[in-house]
């Protein structure tokens, strides 16, 4: 980490974050292990270049708390849908680049069995490396195509993957059929009028950025079978 940012600074940034993101629920474990990701992420970042943002402290807004938004939409699924078909994973993240949002999901949701692909070896491997050290056992990385895995899931996310069409046209492949997507955009106005054949679009919602002036939107999209 670079030396004007201490430890403490950065937790103390982490525990405002998630206060204005109402997401004081999270527990001391994974505060700890969200903060060590960003550590060893700010580390790797020196020499491996895997992500534009340098500072550790808009690590934290841009990348943590941006991939927490999507635990309200994870856990409701979870926690109320019985009706999807049998899955090998419950959350597949395509072309997850440095883990995101997979890694900070796996963090706050221990348990949750989720596969990660990302085709460029040094980011996998970077992944690999965080979930040794966190001891995310339920957390699988290949370094694979999208194309190349063969594997089911009852959500499949992605961050700036592909366009949001392109993205549910090759999710379809990969979900249980009332499986969700969520599609994470900045202008609502990338999500397509029309929806590949299969999906429903469930909501689209606004995420709130108090730390940020981007804009920002989740689309939630349902597999209801072609």
């Amino acid at each position: 980490m670079p030396a004007e940012v201490s430890a403490q600074a950065l937790r103390q940034e982490l525990d405002h974050l998630l206060s204005m993101h109402s997401l004081d629920a999270l527990g001391e474990r994974s505060r700890a292990d969200l903060q060590r990701f960003v550590e060893l992420l700010s580390k790797w970042n020196r020499v491996w270049n895997l992500t534009a943002v340098r500072d550790p402290k808009e690590m934290l807004s841009r990348h943590v708390v941006d991939s927490l938004s999507l635990l309200p939409v994870i856990d409701n699924y979870i926690d109320t849908f019985v009706d999807a078909g049998p899955a090998d994973v419950d959350l597949l993240d395509m072309g997850s680049g440095a883990g995101l949002p997979v890694l900070p999901l796996a963090i706050a949701r221990r348990g949750l069995r989720c596969l990660s692909v990302e085709r460029t070896m040094k980011k996998a491997r970077f992944q690999r490396q965080v979930v040794l050290e966190l001891e995310l056992h339920d957390v699988d990385v290949r370094s694979d195509r999208i194309q190349d895995v063969h594997a089911q899931a009852r959500i499949v996310t992605s961050r700036a993957f592909t366009a949001p069409a392109d993205f549910l046209e090759l999710a379809s492949g990969y979900i249980v059929k009332g499986g969700l997507a969520i599609v994470m955009l900045g202008c609502a106005e990338r999500m397509p009028k029309t929806l590949p054949a299969g999906w429903q679009l469930s909501s689209l919602q606004k995420v709130s950025t108090p730390a940020s002036d981007a804009e920002r939107h989740i689309a939630v999209c349902i597999m209801r079978g072609v």
